[in-house]
């Protein structure tokens, strides 16, 4: 089990490594495989997610066997879209994820899926709000709702492995195979609202060029609106510098 010097140690690197990786994207294509498990649908196929750091925005669609799609989501600084074409219905949520009792911005959710940090944060900030027990690095978030979201690093990890609050987590299995600096959060699987999605990426183009239009998505169907709840935010005190 690694001392609290290491894990202090190895804090700060993930707090760097996260402030670079953050600050190198732009915007990036992630294509892979995914299997959602809703209560009322079981589905296996591919997906395609683009993604633009800068505008905060997030572009995605979920393809069943037969080649269609069976989800698909569009996201800006207002919030997420969720269609799904079988069933007729799509929902928005305001800001962002709806997270049990709370809201992932949307730009909070670009910078999770990079990092594996469900917070951009300043690496000073990261690093300062982190806890050690049992060999494991933790942070607090919370949103006023009493509900806690908590982040879990695992001393041999490049990424935290979960990011859990009272109704589901967001879960980082694997890494890709670059050095420390260039890998992504590689394999995840998610418990939200009672669904589950397990994605596992086959490939990342940060060169990727989006087409016109690409931010935009047509939903033929009423779409309803979740009531808007606190985003999450940190549990420390984070001093003005």
């Amino acid at each position: 089990m690694a001392d609290r010097e290491e894990m202090v140690r190895q804090a700060e690197l993930y707090a760097v490594r996260t402030a670079f990786g953050w600050e190198q994207l732009d915007v990036f294509q992630l294509r892979g495989n995914c299997r959602l498990d809703d209560r009322s649908l079981v589905a296996r196929g591919r997906f395609v997610l683009w993604g633009s750091r800068r505008d905060s925005l997030l572009r995605g669609d979920f393809y069943g066997p037969d080649g269609r799609p069976v989800v698909s989501m569009m996201a800006d600084s207002s919030g997420m879209t969720l269609y799904l074409p079988g069933e007729e219905s799509a929902i928005f949520m305001p800001l962002g994820l709806a997270t049990g009792t709370a809201t992932l911005t949307t730009r909070n959710l670009i910078h999770l899926i990079r990092t594996g940090f469900p917070l951009d944060l300043e690496p000073w900030e990261l690093s300062d709000g982190a806890s050690y027990s049992g060999g494991l690095i933790k942070w607090e978030l919370f949103a006023g709702t009493g509900d806690t979201l908590t982040v879990t690093l695992e001393s041999d990890r490049l990424f935290p492995s979960s990011s859990e609050w009272s109704e589901g987590a967001l879960l980082v299995t694997g890494s890709s195979p670059h050095d420390e600096y260039s890998a992504w959060p590689w394999n995840w699987s998610t418990v939200i609202n009672g669904s589950t999605l397990e994605l596992e990426l086959t490939q990342v183009d940060t060169d990727a060029v989006p087409w016109a239009g690409i931010w935009s998505m047509a939903v033929p169907v009423p779409i309803d609106t979740l009531l808007s709840t606190p985003v999450w935010q940190p549990c420390w005190e984070i001093p003005l510098h």
